[in-house]
C-alpha cells in the first residue's frame, strides 16, 4: 500500500513539473506571470526585474496542489530556492532592499538583520556586503530546519544584546508567522525590532497578522502575489480529489 502511495506521488510530481516546463517554454508564461503580481505601497523592483526574477528562476508553481510549511493548501506555489541558486538574482533582491534600508532608516541605523540558516541568509548576507561602507550591520543567524521548514530561536550568545535595534528578514511570508518569531528572537534578548523585510508576501490579504505587522512596523516586500491558500477542510482541490504534494518534494524547473 504505502509503494502505491508513494508512487502516485512520484507520477502527480513528474506530471506537474512536465506541465510546468511546457508552460515556461511557452507564449503564456508573461501573462501567468502578470496576473499573480499586486501593486506594491513603496517604491520596490520593477515590473520587468520582478518577470526577470521569476521566469529566469522558474520559481512558481501554477495549477497545482501544494501543502505548504504552515499546512495550508495552495494551487499556486513560490518555491524561493529556485530564485536563490542566481547569485545575480540575489543581488537584485538585495540591492533593493539595502536602497529601502538606507532611505528608512538613515538617521537611526539598525544594528543587524536576524534571519533563518535558510536561503534567507544569501539575501541577509549580500544586503549586509551592499550596504558595508555605508551602514555596516550585523547579520544574526537562527537555526532552519530543511525537513520541516521550521526555524529555531537559538543564536550565538552576545550577538544581540540590550537595546540593539535588529531588523527581521524572511525570504517568503504567508502568515507572518515566521518573520514574527525571527523578531521575537531580538526582542526576547531584550533588542528592539526596527522592521521587517522578505522578499515576497503571499498572503493574499487572508491573514490579520500580516495587517497587523504592516501597520505596526517599517515592512518591505519586493513583491506581493496573489497566492490564496486554504484550510485543509477547506481546499477545493482537496474536495475534487487532486493529488496533493509536500512544498519540500517540488524540484528545480
Amino acid at each position: 500500500m504505502m509503494s502505491s502511495i508513494v508512487k502516485s506521488s512520484e507520477l502527480a510530481i513528474h506530471e506537474l513539473v512536465d506541465r510546468q516546463r511546457k508552460l515556461y517554454e511557452g507564449p503564456e508564461i508573461e501573462a501567468r506571470l502578470e496576473r499573480l503580481i499586486h501593486d506594491v505601497p513603496h517604491p520596490t523592483l520593477s515590473s520587468w526585474d520582478i518577470h526577470r526574477l521569476l521566469n529566469t528562476s522558474r520559481a512558481v508553481y501554477f495549477d497545482s496542489h501544494v501543502e505548504v510549511v504552515s499546512g495550508h493548501h495552495t494551487d499556486i506555489y513560490l518555491r524561493f530556492e529556485s530564485i536563490a541558486r542566481f547569485p545575480e538574482l540575489v543581488t537584485i533582491i538585495a540591492s533593493n532592499m539595502a536602497e529601502w534600508i538606507l532611505q528608512t532608516f538613515r538617521q537611526d541605523p539598525p544594528a543587524g538583520i536576524v534571519a533563518t540558516s535558510s536561503d534567507a541568509r544569501l539575501l541577509a548576507e549580500r544586503t549586509g556586503e551592499i550596504l558595508a561602507g555605508r551602514m555596516p550591520l550585523r547579520i544574526v543567524l537562527t537555526p532552519f530546519n530543511h525537513e520541516t521548514g521550521k526555524i529555531g530561536t537559538e543564536i550565538i550568545r552576545g550577538t544581540v544584546e540590550a537595546g540593539d535595534r535588529f531588523l527581521a528578514l524572511n525570504d517568503v511570508t504567508t502568515r507572518g508567522m515566521c518573520v514574527s518569531k525571527l523578531g521575537k528572537v531580538v526582542t526576547d534578548r531584550g533588542g528592539a525590532l526596527a522592521g521587517m523585510m522578505v522578499f515576497a508576501r503571499r498572503d493574499s490579504g487572508q491573514f490579520p497578522l500580516m495587517d497587523e505587522l504592516t501597520a505596526t512596523y517599517p515592512f518591505y516586500f519586493s513583491v506581493d502575489l496573489d497566492m490564496p491558500q486554504w484550510e485543509a477542510a477547506d481546499c477545493p482541490f482537496c474536495k475534487e480529489k487532486k493529488p496533493l504534494l509536500s512544498w519540500k518534494d517540488l524540484p528545480e524547473l
